[in-house]
């Protein structure tokens, strides 16, 4: 949590972040962050553009940290600060905006220094022109200290169009308007990255945000660095997994070791011998088991006994590379390899390869989710495709119903927009399915009303690329994207 200290006591800073759809290469006086300073008086100016960018020497901005740490006491001060600044056609500085809430005096003090520092004025085809940057300052050890933050303006920009395989359905999409956007990145918010292909939600409905760039909580309003301070992850950590268990304790996989935070603070497990080929993912069981997949088989950790499951130990399965596991309400455990899926029922193993009457032959489950009705919803991965082949028709979710049938939804039978899926979450609240895709962005299929697709092109979708898709327990829900972390939130009274 970002933490400023007064000269004479420490103050907790909680700041919230306002995200702004788009971000068009010339701004007029438009506010980054939702603190506005309201002092500046520039009309126009393009976001970090030039030839030559508007520089600062980095000996001023650490001057500047200089005189913030002589006066203010920093011992526990955590976080960051950024602030927005326009830098004209002369070099002057003046801060338009910030996403400190508070106000604190330390805050104000910094945006009177950097006004008062002179910069280099960005060139932009060869004039001198007005400018937005970013400066960050973050609390580390003790101190604060300064640097411009670069934009990738091409991470800033529209992703480009989605790719829509089906091409037999209209989309009028009539639940759209029932749902409020919000879209953090990193150039709005202390997210260290846009990018996050492991999220988990915990029972506190805190977002734990993992990337290869380092981890981050989130509560809503809030960010919280996790980092060497609070955790045994570098800032910069390349975080692989994140997962909650069912006593909401948080496992962390990062540089091949399993980390567990509980009440007792973090925990490093000993699992070298049974990870050794790498963990494709780390999934929590409904009956209170993690589970671990890898290359080397199904890790299963019930209480504490190891139970390792790969061809070795059961030749039923078609490889022991596993991509996936499930166990459901009638505690079937389902397993994904990448030649093929089984399914143990007690004692009874059924290799979905050898039936012909099931979505699953020739098939490996990347994802499962169930109804209240015990209707299971799988998406798959079509275990012949060959490369290059962007849309199987095998594809798509299988549906087995409480009664034992099953169903296929794909994108020549149904409203599915494109078939291969990266993430699905039940919405218990709306009684819907959400699908994450590659290409095609967000899916919401209500069983009884049918499929609607959202994505940056008729949406405020930041992109077209969904990885994870998650919950709180109130019904918001997150996804993570190629281009920042969306929450959809229902709209009163909808």
């Amino acid at each position: 949590m970002l933490a400023l200290l007064s000269p004479t006591k420490i103050r907790r800073i909680l700041f919230i972040c306002l995200f702004i759809f788009t971000l068009p290469s010339t701004l007029s006086a438009q506010n980054l962050f939702l603190q506005k300073v309201e002092m500046c008086n520039i009309t126009n100016y393009c976001m970090d553009c030039g030839d030559v960018k508007a520089s600062c020497d980095q000996l001023a901005i650490d001057f500047v940290s200089a005189r913030i740490n002589n006066r203010y006491l920093l011992k526990d001060a955590t976080g960051s600060i950024t602030f927005q600044v326009i830098v004209d056609e002369r070099g002057f500085s003046c801060v338009l905006s910030h996403n400190d809430a508070t106000k604190s005096a330390l805050t104000n003090e910094l945006i009177t220094y950097l006004n008062g520092c002179i910069w280099k004025p960005a060139i932009l085809n060869g004039k001198p022109v007005a400018t937005s940057v970013n400066v960050i300052f973050r609390f580390i050890s003790g101190g604060v200290y300064g640097q411009v933050q670069r934009m990738d303006l091409a991470e800033m920009k529209p992703p480009g169009d989605p790719i829509i395989y089906n091409k037999t359905v209209t989309y009028a999409n009539p639940s759209l308007k029932n749902y409020d956007f919000t879209t953090w990145t990193k150039y709005n918010s202390p997210l260290v990255d846009n990018i996050s292909k492991s999220a988990a939600m915990d029972q506190s409905d805190l977002l734990w945000y993992a990337t290869e760039k380092g981890m981050t909580r989130f509560e809503g309003t809030t960010f919280i660095p996790v980092n060497e301070y609070n955790s045994p992850f570098p800032s910069d950590a390349n975080i692989k997994e994140v997962t909650i268990d069912r006593d909401n304790n948080k496992w962390v996989y990062y540089d091949n070791k399993i980390f567990m935070y509980g009440s007792g603070g973090w925990q490093l497990f000993d699992f070298k011998q049974f990870l050794a080929g790498g963990v494709n993912q780390v999934l929590n069981s409904r009956n209170g088991e993690l589970l671990f997949t890898t290359q080397n088989g199904l890790v299963v950790k019930r209480k504490d006994k190891v139970v390792v499951i790969n061809k070795k130990s059961m030749p039923e399965m078609p490889s022991s590379n596993v991509l996936f596991a499930y166990v459901d309400s009638q505690k079937r455990l389902w397993i994904g390899t990448s030649k093929g899926t089984i399914m143990i029922d007690k004692s009874v193993i059924t290799s979905f390869n050898s039936l012909n009457n099931t979505p699953l032959k020739n098939a490996t489950i990347s994802g499962a989710v169930e109804d209240e009705k015990g209707n299971v919803y799988f998406s798959l991965v079509d275990c012949e495709k060959q490369a290059g082949d962007s849309d199987s028709d095998k594809e798509g979710i299988a549906v087995l119903k409480f009664n034992g049938n099953w169903l296929h939804y794909n994108d020549k039978n149904s409203g599915m927009p494109a078939n291969h899926v990266n993430t699905m979450l039940y919405d218990k609240f709306e009684h819907v399915l959400w699908l994450g895709t590659d290409e095609s962005g967000i899916a919401r299929f209500d069983l009884n009303n049918g499929w609607e697709n959202y994505h940056n092109n008729n949406s405020p979708l930041p992109g077209f690329t969904i990885y994870q898709i998650v919950q709180d327990s109130k019904g918001v829900i997150y996804a993570t994207t190629a281009n920042g972390l969306l929450r959809i939130r229902k709209k009163a009274g909808a």
